[in-house]
């Protein structure tokens, strides 16, 4: 779902991936980030703090971590992009649409676990409740 989307730009609430809540990608159609201008740099600096703020101020999220990796384009012969995970961390319970969340690798790399059906963080909300919280992100970026 398209939280923002400018000429440089595209903020992506990931529906598919509320492991950690407030995750988004931010995406850019270019494909090297040495192609990236120094305003591409600095909106994408705008948007990565204004996406804190928010997700901050709705579920007190605790950190973020900010990721580029392209990878997986390159296995899975798709076409490179630059593009931002955006993944906020909490340390201890949170209650979230009045479910109790724990982010049960807190301090720990956020992909680490994640092929592991056993050990992965777990995804608790509904399709719903996705929705909620995609609604209560977007009306709270200002940008």
């Amino acid at each position: 779902m398209n939280l923002y989307s400018s000429e440089n730009w595209e903020v992506i609430f990931e529906s598919w991936c509320q492991e950690f809540p407030g995750y988004c990608i931010i995406s850019s159609k270019k494909e090297n980030l040495s192609e990236l201008t120094s305003e591409e740099w600095i909106e994408l600096g705008i948007l990565e703090k204004e996406l804190e703020r928010v997700i901050k101020k709705i579920f007190n999220a605790t950190m973020f971590n900010f990721a580029c990796l392209m990878n997986n384009a390159y296995k899975d012969s798709e076409i490179p992009h630059v593009h931002f995970h955006f993944v906020p961390r909490y340390d201890g319970k949170r209650i979230i649409l009045s479910k109790k969340y724990i982010d049960k690798h807190f301090g720990y790399n956020f992909w680490k676990w994640a092929n592991s059906k056993f050990r992965r963080q777990k995804d608790i909300f509904t399709k719903e409740e996705k929705l909620k919280i995609f609604e209560m992100i977007k009306d709270e970026f200002k940008i």
